[in-house]
């Protein structure tokens, strides 16, 4: 099956992450061990190799070195390295995108450093799964790629216009396509059967106040975009920082302390974070 959003067609879509799907049937077998678990993802030694230095990078900061994938699966639980698993496939599924469109090392930067972002914000919302945070932040701009890949043109027009005028992205989208890379996205996400909240945030990232029943994971996702475009780390495409919807400072209200605070834990961490996915 082929995504179609009026003429856009993402043949390719329809090729979910088989190794995430692999993790979530065994997730929902109540007889399932971490051997099992571990089993599944050391078939890829590659992935293998990648998700335990993920564990052992600043990304968790633990004291002792996690040896085995039963180890990192009894520490940070199987969701959280099955959410990892995905983040990781993501970035080696999107290839050949011309580099005068975008520079992929500097997308995946700014987009590991927004999941980094999300889940420290998180942590000073009360109600909100700190650790579910960081895919939301990793796959917000997933559109953006879909875009480069499949409508080279039109996205090379897009990002000029927004480069010379200064608007945002998902706007000049709008109007230029009638759809934007956060409904892109979310069509994909949906395609791949992943969860609705992990679909809405990364729909409405850009107008989180329509995000129904996850308006503070959006607002979350939003406060840590325009944070990483402040701090300027990598780039998705935006010309500037994004102007936030007036609901995020109400649904994260984080004092100046903090804030600073969480920019220096992500500037420590990204980097490294970084190098580990790749």
């Amino acid at each position: 099956m082929a995504i179609k959003i009026d003429d856009l067609v993402v043949p390719w879509a329809a090729s979910p992450p088989i190794l995430y799907y692999q993790l979530r049937e065994k997730l929902d077998d109540p007889n399932t061990t971490f051997d099992d678990l571990s089993t599944v993802i050391m078939n890829d030694p590659a992935m293998s190799a990648r998700l335990l230095k993920i564990v052992n990078s600043a990304f968790y900061g633990f004291a002792d070195k996690v040896d085995t994938l039963s180890h990192a699966l009894n520490i940070i639980g199987t969701e959280q390295l099955t959410d990892l698993a995905l983040a990781a496939i993501v970035t080696s599924k999107f290839k050949g995108i011309p580099r005068d469109l975008i520079n992929m090392e500097t997308f995946w930067m700014h987009s590991i450093a927004c999941g980094i972002a999300a889940r420290k914000i998180a942590k000073h919302v009360p109600g909100v799964e700190a650790e579910k945070m960081y895919l939301g932040g990793m796959l917000h701009d997933i559109g953006s790629l879909i875009f480069f890949k499949e409508s080279p043109e039109d996205a090379k027009k897009i990002l000029l216009r927004c480069k010379e005028s200064g608007e945002n992205l998902f706007k000049v989208e709008k109007e230029i396509l009638g759809y934007d890379h956060g409904e892109v996205g979310a069509l994909l996400l949906t395609e791949w059967k992943l969860p609705d909240r992990l679909v809405q945030v990364v729909k409405y990232h850009h107008q989180p106040a329509k995000a129904g029943d996850f308006v503070e994971e959006a607002c979350i996702i939003a406060r840590a975009d325009a944070l990483v475009y402040e701090m300027k780390i990598g780039n998705s495409g935006e010309p500037g920082v994004p102007k936030l919807d007036p609901r995020v400072s109400e649904m994260v209200p984080i004092s100046d302390d903090d804030m600073n605070a969480l920019k220096e834990d992500v500037s420590a961490q990204v980097d490294d974070t970084v190098r580990m996915f790749f």
